[in-house]
């Protein structure tokens, strides 16, 4: 009997310890999944905005006249203006001449907490190259405990000379 007790306290405290171990593991496999989720969309979102602005030209920084609060608007290569925004935890494009319609870059399971444009060298014949500095916040996770967050930070010089 009293080897009985044992071999189950033994298996008991094994049990115990693995049943730790596999939450311990789907709580980490549940954090990557949310860096993964957080960091594609960023990501994304990050090159898109890059490569259109890297074509485009007229840049308008959010504090200037031309455009509106939280708003940055440019020119893109086929000069049409384009707009982007940060919009109830997401970002948003919108093309006014196409549609007046704000269409997502980022998904839902995503919250983009900041977004922000900073514009240089756009005064014309400054001889300074036009260049964006975009940053992006977000981040995704339901529990505070496997929340992830990511900072993205990229600097854009227009194509086109300023001089042309």
């Amino acid at each position: 009997m009293i080897e009985m007790i044992v071999a189950l306290g033994v298996f008991m405290m094994v049990m115990t310890i693995i049943s730790s171990a596999f939450l311990n593991i789907m709580n980490i496999q549940q954090k990557t999944e949310a860096f993964r989720k957080v960091n594609d969309n960023l990501n994304f979102a990050m090159e898109a905005m890059m490569r259109e602005i890297r074509e485009g030209e007229k840049y308008c920084p959010p504090a200037s006249d031309c455009a509106t609060a939280g708003t940055f608007s440019f020119t893109n290569k086929d000069d049409k203006q384009v707009n982007y925004r940060l919009n109830v935890g997401r970002i948003e494009r919108q093309v006014p001449s196409i549609s007046t319609s704000w269409l997502m870059l980022t998904s839902d399971e995503i919250k983009i907490t900041r977004l922000s444009f900073a514009v240089r060298g756009n005064a014309v014949n400054d001889q300074k190259q036009p260049l964006v500095i975009i940053a992006i916040s977000g981040e995704t996770g339901v529990k505070e405990k496997l929340k992830s967050k990511l900072n993205l930070q990229a600097t854009v010089s227009q194509r086109k000379l300023d001089n042309e």
